[in-house]
């Protein structure tokens, strides 16, 4: 996996110096949305946190419906960190990625991630839970 090259060359192109850790990680907001990068194994990971889990207990079958398969997750994991009690986001990269395929993977990503993030924003009421939607641009 190039990801560290693919992380410089993304820098580059947002005009900002932007290079993994001693530890393999680096994150970068785009607008509100700050979205971690770490290498493990060869492999890529994106992660964000989508927001905040207490007390929605009413979105759990909608988001693991949105996750089966990351059909309306941008190809992403949808998951829950009981810890820090938030709902996250998560890909994994893996192979040699061009900076068009990058890219792309990334902005995939980050459209899941908004909507995702604004869905969790609307009060449960207002929520569809129109199991067949699926959020613009989220099919590959």
């Amino acid at each position: 996996m190039n990801g560290k090259a693919l992380i410089r060359e993304l820098g580059e192109a947002l005009g900002i110096e932007l290079e993994m850790s001693d530890k393999n990680t680096c994150g970068v907001f785009f607008d509100e949305d700050e979205i971690v990068f770490e290498m493990h194994d060869g492999q890529l990971y994106i992660m964000a946190d989508i927001g905040p889990a207490a007390g929605r207990k009413d979105a759990h079958t909608r988001l693991l419906e949105a996750d089966c398969l990351g059909a309306q997750s941008g190809q992403a994991c949808i998951g829950l960190d009981s810890q820090r009690e938030v709902f996250t986001l998560h890909r994994i990269l893996e192979g040699e990625l061009t900076s068009t395929e990058f890219e792309k993977a990334l902005t995939l990503f980050i459209r899941a991630l908004r909507y995702w993030k604004e869905w969790l924003a609307q009060p449960a009421s207002g929520q569809s839970d129109e199991a067949s939607f699926v959020p613009n641009g989220m099919r590959p």
